[in-house]
């Protein structure tokens, strides 16, 4: 999420957010809002104004309890059409977002730039093994079968106890090879 001034100068640049239903940018400028990312409170000051798009719809009720104006395009709400002022201030606000999508769009070709030389010159996040096919192959043979952990846990009356690390002296050691073939479930 970038946050600039109005000539498109990017004042500060927040994520990577995951993004989903439930965190929107919305979500993400309350969050930013309400943690004081950078100290971004002191930056501002009573009635400066936050021009954002529809989709933060949700936090324009905290961000005019800091004391700033809001602009966002307005909604037609079930109407046909905007009355000509209800128009002309959303095509108003449109105007000025532009300097944050162009922004944006600056951003990306940069993202995309900084991404090649990682793809380049750093080694995969996750390395390829011998036996990955096999693997695969068991995973999907394996992939509709129940869980007998589960239906277990769901049958049996079980009596927990508290361990300490004593008792893990008989717990068993597993190789590398091993842990890989349970973390994938066989």
């Amino acid at each position: 999420m970038l946050i600039t001034n109005t000539t498109g100068y990017i004042v500060v640049a927040y994520g990577p957010y995951l993004s989903d239903s439930s965190n929107n940018g919305a979500a993400m400028q309350k969050d930013i809002l309400i943690k004081n990312k950078d100290g971004i409170l002191n930056w501002i000051a009573e009635h400066d104004i936050v021009v954002v798009d529809r989709g933060f719809r949700d936090s324009t009720g905290m961000v005019q309890a800091l004391g700033l104006d809001v602009c966002m395009p307005d909604f037609l709400n079930g109407r046909r059409r905007f009355d000509a002022l209800e128009a002309n201030r959303s095509r108003f606000i449109s105007k000025i977002r532009l300097v944050v999508e162009s922004a944006n769009g600056r951003v990306r070709d940069y993202v995309q730039i900084a991404c090649a030389p990682v793809n380049t010159y750093r080694a995969p996040a996750i390395s390829s093994f011998s036996n990955d096919d096999q693997i695969a192959a068991k995973m999907l043979a394996c992939l509709h079968e129940p869980n007998l952990l589960r239906t277990r846990l769901n049958n049996e009356i079980l009596h927990w106890s508290n361990n300490d690390a004593s008792d893990l002296a008989h717990f068993p050691i597993l190789t590398l090879d091993q842990i890989r073939l349970i973390t994938v479930g066989m």
